[in-house]
């Protein structure tokens, strides 16, 4: 075994986005080609091997039509991969957190990130600050000197210029929604609909839910205050 001593590289969201997407296209394959190899398992075992419990309507003719080698390949090696159930749940989590709503990395093309991160190069910030502000890409000078460490005398003597530089650099890197194929991903928290179609406002509770806790709280109390009285008898007694 050989240990790498080469320092991990840094990537921006954006591109951790455009990895999981591509990712998350290699999974749909598999699972379609999984599912369509147990189907036609599944049809043949059937004719092979019939039963009076067999429904002859549920049974779908184009499992049983031959297929090329090549094709018959595919569906064989992606059964033996197999498809993780954790690594999709990861992927999808990623997905759903780097397009939420209160992240810019849905309105972030790779092509605009790797140009911020050129121009950004140009102001002496330090890979880390490089960074984050692709990340987060702020647009205001509030946000901009909570990232850019000790902006005042680095950008002296024009510092509120060279913030207003920077956040017109990355605001004309950001699109004013996110493109079509990340459309269906972006999460929403002011009760607009998202990917999942339902949305809630911020702090949203259910009112029975609240209800609910409510009551649990009370009888919580409850038990409480009669365990306390219970140990005040008991000492009482035990002075009489």
């Amino acid at each position: 075994m050989k240990i790498s001593s080469t320092a991990p590289l840094h990537l921006s969201n954006r591109e951790v986005l455009s990895h999981f997407l591509n990712q998350k296209i290699d999974n749909d394959h598999l699972a379609s080609a999984i599912g369509l190899k147990r189907a036609r398992d599944k049809a043949f075992a059937r004719k092979k091997y019939p039963s009076d419990r067999d429904r002859p309507e549920d049974d779908d003719p184009s499992m049983l039509e031959p297929i090329s080698e090549e094709d018959q390949k595919v569906l064989d090696t992606a059964e033996r991969r197999g498809l993780s159930d954790e690594l999709v749940w990861i992927q999808d989590e990623v997905i759903k957190y780097l397009c939420s709503e209160f992240n810019p990395t849905a309105r972030q093309t790779p092509e605009g990130v790797a140009q911020l991160a050129d121009e950004l190069q140009d102001h002496q910030l330090t890979k880390a600050e490089v960074l984050q502000l692709c990340n987060l890409a702020p647009t205001e000078p509030v946000t901009l000197y909570a990232i850019i460490e000790e902006a005042d005398s680095r950008f002296y003597p024009n510092a509120e210029d060279k913030l207003d530089e920077i956040g017109n650099q990355i605001y004309d890197t950001l699109l004013s929604e996110p493109p079509a194929e990340l459309a269906q991903y972006v999460t929403y928290t002011d009760g607009q609909a998202g990917a999942d179609g339902e949305g809630y406002e911020h702090g949203y509770v259910d009112a029975d839910m609240e209800a609910a806790i409510l009551q649990q709280e009370q009888e919580q109390e409850f038990v409480f205050e009669g365990r306390e009285v219970g140990v005040e008898d008991e000492k009482d007694g035990d002075m009489d």
